[in-house]
């Protein structure tokens, strides 16, 4: 995504680029190595793209969301509750008890954050992650 838009952010002389990436990146599990990595590995591209293309006046930067109620929660819920043996509602409860709201995000919380980062109201934030998800603490899921 970034290869493509940025030659013509260039042209334009600015740009904004906000990566949705996911927040296993900056709080790891055992249980989502492969998530773990990758976002790790998208963290790491855009905070090296951060600084060359700063001085062009191309923003960038990432969204951290935990878990949001899409139609993919339900996918995450059910490996959770197979990769501990527990029942779905169990694995739902103790995915929502590690978030310090007691629920998870909506997917309007992120769109929050993503309008916000690309709108000139952002126009100095540059090469951040924003974490959103509501202090999500992992360990607790280790039941």
């Amino acid at each position: 995504m970034a290869k493509a838009i940025v030659p013509h952010f260039l042209g334009r002389g600015h740009g904004v680029i906000v990566n949705v990436i996911g927040n296993d990146g900056v709080k790891p599990s055992y249980w989502e190595l492969t998530g773990t990595a990758a976002n790790a590995a998208d963290l790491a591209v855009m905070q090296a793209l951060a600084d060359p293309y700063g001085r062009n006046n191309i923003r960038i930067n990432s969204v951290n969301p935990g878990p949001v109620d899409t139609g993919r929660w339900d996918n995450l819920t059910a490996a959770f509750a197979h990769d501990k043996n527990l029942s779905i509602e169990k694995a739902d409860r103790v995915a929502k008890e590690s978030m310090a709201f007691g629920r998870i995000c909506t997917p309007r919380e992120v769109a929050n954050v993503v309008v916000f980062l690309a709108s000139d109201r952002a126009s100095f934030v540059h090469g951040t992650a924003i974490t959103i998800d509501g202090n999500q603490r992992k360990a607790i899921m280790d039941v």
